[in-house]
């Protein structure tokens, strides 16, 4: 089928938070994480956008799915991205809440106001690798469900269950949960006696760091250390995966 006019307005609508948040749909671009969802989720799946060369090639691939076609040329205002694609998905929103249970049993994240989609894309991939099940996102974070989002967590979103929540609301009952933060003048990560199996893990802001209002419900303030003192600070990103590759093979 030809995509029509009232379509691409509404694709395009998706590139804001209200939107999505009015239909309660997102969009995923790109051929490798769009074949990665149809394989894992296609039942989320709201219809494909694609070039018509793209679905001859996919034999089989779109069986069972509304597809609807539009040149490359007419990519361009659909897409979020640089380079456009040759395939982009609409789909459902996952209902996802917080799983109280996990904050006790296994490493949770808790992300203080990341604001960069790349990064956070790139923590998600992180934490699907090292098998963490839930990330916090505190506020300030940006939408998980923003395209480059999704595109850089090469389908981690998928495996990875993110919540949003009031850092008022959530900070309130936690209990004796421990709550490691990373600063630059905490305790070198890698002399750590006590390392947890289970417990938060908070991540800040790309310029500022952790926030006062988190900071103050941190119990140990950890830092990587530098050995030769040139860069300022580790991009968000990496440094989640050094702490995360730390915690998980003490």
């Amino acid at each position: 089928m030809i995509l029509s006019k009232a379509k691409a307005k509404y694709i395009r609508s998706l590139h804001q938070k209200k939107y999505r948040q009015r239909y309660d749909k997102f969009i995923a671009e790109g051929a490798k994480i769009c074949c990665e969802i149809i394989k894992e989720a296609k039942d989320k799946i709201q219809y494909v956008i694609c070039t018509p060369d793209w679905h001859e090639s996919q034999s089989g691939l779109l069986d069972g799915l509304e597809v609807f076609h539009c040149s490359k040329s007419e990519f361009k205002p659909l897409t979020g991205l640089s380079t456009p694609s040759e395939v982009l998905i609409v789909m459902d929103m996952p209902d996802w809440s917080l799983d109280e249970s996990l904050l006790s049993k296994d490493i949770t994240l808790f992300l203080d106001g990341i604001q960069d989609p790349g990064n956070l894309g790139s923590i998600l991939r992180v934490a699907d690798w090292f098998g963490i099940p839930q990330i916090i996102l505190g506020e300030g974070t940006v939408d998980v469900f923003n395209a480059k989002t999704i595109q850089a967590s090469m389908g981690a979103f998928l495996r990875v269950k993110s919540v949003s929540v009031s850092n008022a609301v959530f900070w309130k009952n936690l209990g004796n949960i421990p709550v490691y933060g990373t600063f630059m003048d905490g305790d070198n990560l890698f002399e750590l006696k006590d390392p947890f199996s289970q417990g938060i893990i908070v991540i800040g802001n790309e310029g500022n760091g952790i926030s006062n209002e988190v900071a103050r419900h941190i119990s140990r303030r950890i830092t990587i250390p530098a050995h030769n003192g040139g860069a300022e600070s580790l991009n968000a990103a990496i440094a989640t995966g050094i702490v995360c590759a730390y915690f998980r093979n003490k």
